[in-house]
């Protein structure tokens, strides 16, 4: 699936190069979001979400009437909740050293600076309303990131060493947009995202990050 994206975004990039842009456009939005784990292995099991927010700005480049590359840059809180099934697990934050039993449950969440690129597919518009789809890659980059152990006393202790510095995951997304007139409008959506690579840094298996993000968003 991600081998069709890529040569699907690459092709429509490279046909774009021939067509004249016909509008540039640039948006605020604040984006409540459940994030959770995703294991590859049975030594973790993924124990629920956490809420967040992905707060930014992005900017559309049309290059059709109804086709765009899009991109922007924001700060994403990303995290979930796992439960260590086999083994014994180091926690280290800046406090301390920590030992997690198996069968508990550790929290994690952390901030990480967001970079989307995705092509975005917009219908005609019907009344006020427009639709639209987009799909995409981004990468983000650790800011920093914290844990809770409850059984020891952990609430939110600085743990960087647990993430990875930087993670690329994809995304797909369907929305609506409402005229306000002119090129302003409100946008409402709601994307899926998935890890592509590790976003939490244990010694066994890899951990990556899934998201249930709602678009809340102005475009001007």
């Amino acid at each position: 699936m991600t081998k069709r994206l890529v040569h699907v975004m690459a092709f429509l990039m490279l046909t774009s190069m021939g067509v004249n842009a016909q509008k540039f456009s640039f948006g605020v939005f604040v984006d409540p979001q459940l994030t959770w784990f995703n294991s590859d292995t049975k030594r973790y099991d993924p124990n629920g979400p956490v809420a967040g927010f992905n707060i930014g700005f992005s900017g559309e480049k049309y290059f059709a009437q109804r086709y765009a590359l899009s991109s922007g840059l924001s700060l994403n809180t990303l995290g979930g909740n796992i439960r260590f099934m086999q083994d014994t697990f180091t926690l280290k934050t800046n406090d301390g050293e920590y030992t997690v039993t198996p069968q508990t449950n550790v929290k994690f969440r952390a901030q990480y600076l967001t970079l989307p690129v995705s092509l975005k597919f917009r219908s005609t518009q019907i009344g006020y309303t427009s639709f639209y789809a987009n799909v995409g890659f981004k990468g983000s980059i650790r800011l920093k990131g914290f844990a809770w152990y409850s059984p020891q006393n952990v609430d939110r202790e600085v743990a960087n060493d647990h993430f990875a510095w930087g993670f690329v995951s994809y995304f797909i997304g369907l929305g609506m947009e409402y005229s306000l007139g002119g090129e302003s409008a409100l946008q409402c959506g709601l994307s899926f995202s998935d890890g592509l690579t590790g976003m939490l840094d244990t010694s066994n298996g890899k951990i990556t990050s899934q998201s249930l993000t709602l678009r809340l968003g102005i475009i001007f």
